[in-house]
């Protein structure tokens, strides 16, 4: 059960002319930002969110604890949960958790607390902090969607699924829960892809700034692992270069690619042999199949893992 996304894509990607403060960040930076138009099919297609919401803060902790970061000349705003749910999260940049990204739980002027440990992270981390991107957000600007019969899935690490059903105007979200009728807005985490259902093909169109840091993508087993590079791009990288296969267990784990005509049908099977890179688990001849900037993927995988996949972006070197 995976599968491969080659949207059409219609990208626009400007470097900011002036440098950009992102909210208190301790350094200036250059953005860069852009659009990009993601085609969908009737049927069944699977996509990512090829952009990130700016940094709020972009530096290093003055100190730590297990699940906080302290900074003691910082004015934090407010980037705690809403209605229980995480509004904010947080990128780790350095040491041995480089790309990790933690929900925030709650926070003061001078500290964050996170949803996970922090023990591993180094005494004194470089990290930066996002608002998290919704389905309100990919969605505002769309074409094609169907009220009450399109829907769009998010797979959970439990093995779980979240739905949404299309309602358009008739919610504040765009969707509703088709179990309870409520409005729904979930989370979309760097790197991870979706499912859309559609009776019509259509069109979504986001903008907003480009990422330029690896993310570490967490991989569960038992579960639809849909993942991504998540760049604008329009590159390909062979899937060995990518990385993904680092930390899957070999002749065990596996990347399927799908086809993104509407029917999810299967285009290669990637299995891994760790630092050997991957094979068809068929025909045992090396695998060619590229992984284009946006593609989605589903990895089967037989024990927890993580994916450190590429910045979207990379900026030259001054």
């Amino acid at each position: 059960m995976n599968m491969k996304k080659a949207k059409k894509l219609n990208v626009g990607l400007a470097i900011l002319v002036a440098a950009v403060m992102a909210g208190n960040a301790q350094s200036v930076t250059s953005q860069v930002v852009g659009y990009q138009v993601q085609n969908f099919s009737a049927g069944n297609t699977v996509h990512t969110v090829t952009f990130v919401k700016p940094d709020l803060f972009q530096g290093v902790a003055t100190s730590k604890t297990a699940s906080s970061l302290i900074v003691s000349s910082a004015t934090f705003g407010n980037y705690g949960l809403a209605d229980g749910s995480p509004t904010h999260y947080v990128k780790i940049l350095d040491g041995p958790l480089t790309g990790y990204v933690f929900d925030v739980i709650s926070s003061t002027s001078t500290s964050i607390v996170v949803d996970g440990s922090l023990a591993t992270a180094g005494t004194t981390p470089k990290f930066l902090v996002r608002q998290h991107i919704r389905a309100s957000d990919v969605f505002a600007t769309s074409t094609g969607f169907t009220d009450v019969q399109d829907t769009f899935t998010l797979f959970n690490s439990d093995g779980s699924t979240t739905v949404g059903l299309r309602l358009g105007t008739d919610s504040p979200t765009g969707w509703i829960s088709p179990a309870t009728e409520q409005p729904i807005n979930p989370i979309i985490y760097p790197g991870q892809g979706f499912l859309l259902t559609t009776a019509s093909s259509g069109t979504f169109t986001y903008a907003n700034t480009v990422d330029t840091t690896p993310t570490a993508v967490p991989l569960y087993p038992r579960t639809v692992n849909l993942v991504s590079r998540a760049s604008p791009a329009s590159n390909s990288i062979e899937l060995a270069a990518s990385g993904i296969g680092l930390n899957m267990t070999p002749v065990s784990d596996t990347v399927e690619f799908w086809t993104d005509n509407g029917s999810l049908a299967t285009v290669d099977v990637a299995l891994s042999l760790g630092v050997d890179g991957f094979v068809n688990p068929a025909t045992e001849a090396p695998t060619t199949t590229p992984l284009l900037a946006n593609a989605v993927v589903n990895v089967t995988v037989s024990a927890p893992t993580v994916w450190l996949a590429p910045a979207a972006y990379t900026p030259p070197t001054q």
